[in-house]
């Protein structure tokens, strides 16, 4: 799914704008737990390569890192504070793809000056969708049943 909705999105889930609305995904990651860790992690793998369409080049996979260890700090703060893990994956992946960005256009885009313009977006699909998807989801109860995490 993540993969699908990155591609049919791509205008906008790539670059200084990183509106990437398969990160509303992430808001499963504490009613699934690991299966969605790693479903995440390998979605931005795919999607971060060069063939599919990623316009930033090999640089960009830089970003499953981050992607890996806030989507599992985001799992083990489930009993604390999703918003709080959602806010940190937010944050942490908005330095690193401004990072990417910036290194992408050989530092014409100070990397400093897009943190501000490329975190938005990813916190709108990560944090505040991500976490109506997150409260919807555990409204219904349907997943918990199928994944007792």
């Amino acid at each position: 799914m993540y993969v699908a909705l990155t591609l049919v999105f791509s205008p906008i889930s790539y670059g200084i704008i990183n509106l990437r609305v398969a990160n509303i995904l992430i808001g499963l990651v504490p009613i699934i737990g690991w299966p969605a860790v790693l479903g995440q992690t390998l979605g931005v793998f795919v999607t971060n390569q060069s063939a599919l369409g990623d316009p930033l080049g090999p640089i960009d996979l830089i970003n499953v890192i981050p992607t890996f260890l806030f989507s599992f700090l985001l799992w083990k703060l489930k009993n604390k504070s999703v918003l709080l893990g959602l806010t940190l994956y937010s944050v942490a992946l908005g330095i690193t793809v401004s990072y990417a960005v910036s290194y992408a256009s050989n530092g014409q885009a100070p990397f400093f000056a897009l943190i501000p313009l490329v975190t938005p977006g990813i916190f709108l699909a990560t944090a505040v969708l991500g976490y109506i998807m997150y409260k919807s989801v555990k409204r219904l109860g349907v997943l918990q049943r199928m994944f007792p995490n």
